[in-house]
């Protein structure tokens, strides 16, 4: 079974550079045109299912992609982005808050650590893995996650780890 991983399009954050883990924000004008675009290039890949994150970005994000295919989209809160507590909606590039995104045990207050995401994730792909008879997945989900989960097909530096992003829109392919 082939697992598609294709992280939401932009929102108003994504453009503005800031933490969004857990707002529940809607894909903004531009990320809305990336999902038209995105849906025409899966149009021919064949999945039998999408599982999105609940997020309001994930989710129109999916339903841009199965409009007029037939295709249910489940919602599965394992794939919700990290929790980035007391940084959300702040400056992703504040220096106070670098050691919550380059240290994999290190949890923002109020929220999670890389870590904590690793345990839902793994669970997540670990109970996928029984669906074998569905047919190929594909996943809509976001930053942080798609990293998590291409560690759980990929061995990975700590390095290439943080280096590896899925770009707003882009598409992850892995066999299970």
């Amino acid at each position: 079974m082939k697992v598609f991983v294709a992280r939401h399009c932009a929102t108003e954050y994504n453009e503005k550079k800031l933490y969004c883990g857990r707002r529940d924000i809607p894909l903004s004008p531009k990320g809305r045109a990336e999902a038209v675009s995105l849906a025409e290039k899966l149009k021919n890949y064949a999945f039998g299912l999408v599982i999105s994150s609940p997020l309001l970005r994930a989710k129109e994000t999916a339903e841009e992609i199965v409009r007029g295919r037939g295709i249910p989209v489940l919602c599965d809160g394992r794939l919700i982005e990290r929790d980035f507590g007391e940084l959300e909606g702040t400056d992703f590039y504040r220096e106070d808050a670098l050691v919550y995104r380059d240290e994999f045990a290190c949890r923002c207050k109020g929220g999670e650590s890389d870590l904590d995401v690793v345990a839902r994730v793994y669970a997540f792909l670990e109970d996928l893995k029984k669906e074998r008879g569905r047919g190929n997945v594909l996943l809509v989900t976001h930053g942080i996650v798609s990293r998590v989960i291409r560690t759980y097909f990929c061995d990975m530096t700590d390095e290439e780890f943080h280096a590896y992003l899925l770009h707003n829109g882009e598409i992850a392919e892995y066999e299970i």
